[in-house]
């Protein structure tokens, strides 16, 4: 297999993975919680804000709209993926690739800044789902630069 086919069936599973993990494999509260009577444990999640203009619902734990994100993160990477497989410039799957490493960047920053998980560290979403993505978008950032920088020199 050549490095671009490599290139691109490995941002391919980055990205199925991205879409999984917070939804199939390491679920956040809401999905994890879809068949209980009891949807967010003891202490219940923490609530988003709503800011009254029809912005965020109330009735969603923050780590549910986390997952969202890293949904559209997840299509993101796989469109790139997509546009690897088609020919092109050492530049152009370069560049390509140093997106991908910034998407990275973007879902490590998803759960820990940006948007958040549950704060109780018995919910599913900080158990397992925030551990998984760290680990996850720290090892597609390091492949995505390397594949990037190797892209540069032809």
């Amino acid at each position: 297999m050549t490095n671009n086919k490599l290139n691109c069936v490995l941002c391919l599973l980055a990205g199925l993975l991205y879409i999984m993990v917070p939804h199939y494999l390491l679920p956040v509260c809401e999905f994890a919680s879809a068949g209980s009577s009891q949807p967010h444990g003891d202490s219940g999640p923490e609530m988003a804000a709503h800011d009254g203009a029809g912005g965020m619902s109330p009735a969603h734990a923050v780590c549910f709209y986390t997952a969202r994100a890293e949904l559209g993160l997840g299509l993101l990477i796989v469109m790139g993926a997509i546009l690897l497989a088609f020919p092109g410039s050492a530049g152009y799957r370069a560049g390509i690739l140093a997106l991908e490493a910034g998407a990275a960047v973007i879902g490590a920053l998803f759960p820990t800044v940006l948007i958040g998980v549950c704060q109780s560290q018995r919910m599913p979403c900080r158990a397992g789902t925030l551990p998984a993505l760290i680990i996850l978008s720290s090892l597609f950032f390091a492949f995505s630069a390397i594949a990037s920088a190797r892209s540069r020199k032809g």
